[in-house]
């Protein structure tokens, strides 16, 4: 019995252990060759960045835009790309919660864009009243989720 228990306990902790290392995001700059490149003309560029905060800390905030995932952000981490000058639509949510919280960008050729993800704070409170909390908050905000997303600086791009 105490072979067995101990065990069961082996696999509950490497399958804790395992969970927790495959929900964090990376924590290193991606993309830091872009930084080097000239940008199009007709192109604008996304630098995004995750706050580092011990909210959140061990959870990857998934960044899409346009629908499209372009990164999957650990506390710290960061990355850049090109987009077509317009509207673009940049989301960010995490699997644990069923809301995102996007917004909508219209950028201009030429321009450098730095978006700051952070964690919201209605979602961590709402998080310690567990799945009755996290229900609840997200049906009271349509534009939710674990984390929020907001451009912190707009500058022409210069090399």
């Amino acid at each position: 019995m105490r072979g067995a228990l101990r065990i069961l306990f082996l696999v509950c902790t490497s399958l804790f252990a395992g969970g927790l290392v495959s929900v964090c995001g990376s924590t290193g700059a991606e993309n830091f060759g872009l930084s080097e490149k000239a940008l199009k003309a007709s192109d604008a560029r996304l630098k995004i960045f995750r706050a580092e905060n011990l909210i959140g800390v061990a959870a990857g905030a998934r960044v899409k835009v346009d629908g499209r995932e372009v990164a999957n952000l650990g506390s710290g981490g960061s990355t850049a790309l090109d987009v077509s000058a317009g509207p673009h639509r940049i989301a960010v949510d995490h699997w644990s919660h069923p809301n995102e919280y996007a917004m909508t960008l219209v950028t201009k050729p030429g321009m450098l864009y730095t978006l700051e993800v952070s964690p919201r704070t209605e979602a961590a409170v709402a998080g310690v009243f567990g799945l009755v909390g996290m229900a609840v908050e997200a049906a009271a905000n349509e534009n939710g989720g674990t984390y929020q997303i907001r451009v912190v600086d707009e500058k022409a791009f210069k090399r």
